[in-house]
């Protein structure tokens, strides 16, 4: 399970803009905050000012005290509840193409098929390149009709087996750019989903210095979380249940 840390807007509803979360692992006055998307009976420690008012005695849970100082974007879409508990934005990655791929009728799937008969696609000769072409334009095709169903932002997924090409992440990118272009969806409802590699951090700097938003995933470490604030991503993905495995002291989460 993972969180999106951003400082909250005037309207949950609107694309936000360029904010981060900073991680600070030096002491201060702030009570250490855990992070989990369950519904504990364990009371969930804030930052001083930042937990919600609640009853004396009642139970302030960690997805309360989150919720207070920053917007909770689910990183999936459940289908048959799509109208019930519509998201706000919404993230297309693999293995989401493959749950839509395993449900029968969803108004998803034909953006897939799409994609599968593409004619750039068909006319490259190498399995490899064609698979690549596929992937990239379904990405593209199943954001643009997300983009049509959330009041938000969609981030977009870039191929895992890009972390550690900067270049081809920044070309993937401008692939993917084309593609929602062509859907008429304006480049301020998209966020392009990195691994926040040294290489994928890098290739944050170079499109966010183009004005396009960047959404840095697998953050681990405060190094890692540092590095991308820096180079001015626009959304840090931090990976809460891996920290707590691998970082047993304290941790201190604040919002710009």
């Amino acid at each position: 399970m993972a969180l999106s840390i951003s400082a909250p807007t005037s309207s949950p509803f609107l694309p936000a803009p360029r904010q981060v979360g900073r991680w600070s692992s030096s002491p201060s006055s702030l009570k250490p905050a855990g992070f989990s998307l369950r519904r504990p009976v364990v009371v969930a420690r804030a930052a001083a000012g930042n937990a919600p008012s609640s009853p004396a005695g009642a139970v302030v849970t960690e997805l309360d005290v989150v919720s207070s100082f920053s917007e909770i974007v689910p990183d999936t879409v459940v289908f048959d509840d799509f109208e019930r508990f519509a998201p706000t934005a919404a993230t297309v990655s693999s293995s989401l193409l493959l749950g839509i791929a395993g449900l029968p009728d969803t108004k998803f799937k034909s953006a897939i098929d799409t994609a599968l008969v593409d004619g750039e696609c068909n006319t490259m000769e190498k399995p490899g390149d064609r698979m690549s072409c596929y992937l990239t334009k379904a990405l593209g095709n199943v954001g643009a009709e997300l983009a049509l169903q959330v009041p938000g932002r969609v981030s977009t997924e870039i191929d895992a087996r890009l972390a550690y090409d900067t270049q081809g992440i920044v070309q993937r990118v401008h692939e993917l750019l084309q593609i929602y272009n062509e859907h008429d969806i304006p480049s301020e409802r998209l966020l392009f989903k990195i691994p926040a590699t040294w290489q994928g951090i890098e290739a944050s700097r170079l499109l966010e210095s183009e004005g396009t938003q960047t959404h840095l995933t697998f953050v681990y470490s405060f190094a890692q979380a540092a590095a991308a604030a820096q180079a001015g991503a626009s959304v840090v993905q931090i990976f809460v249940g891996r920290i707590r495995v691998n970082l047993p002291c304290s941790v201190f989460i604040t919002s710009r």
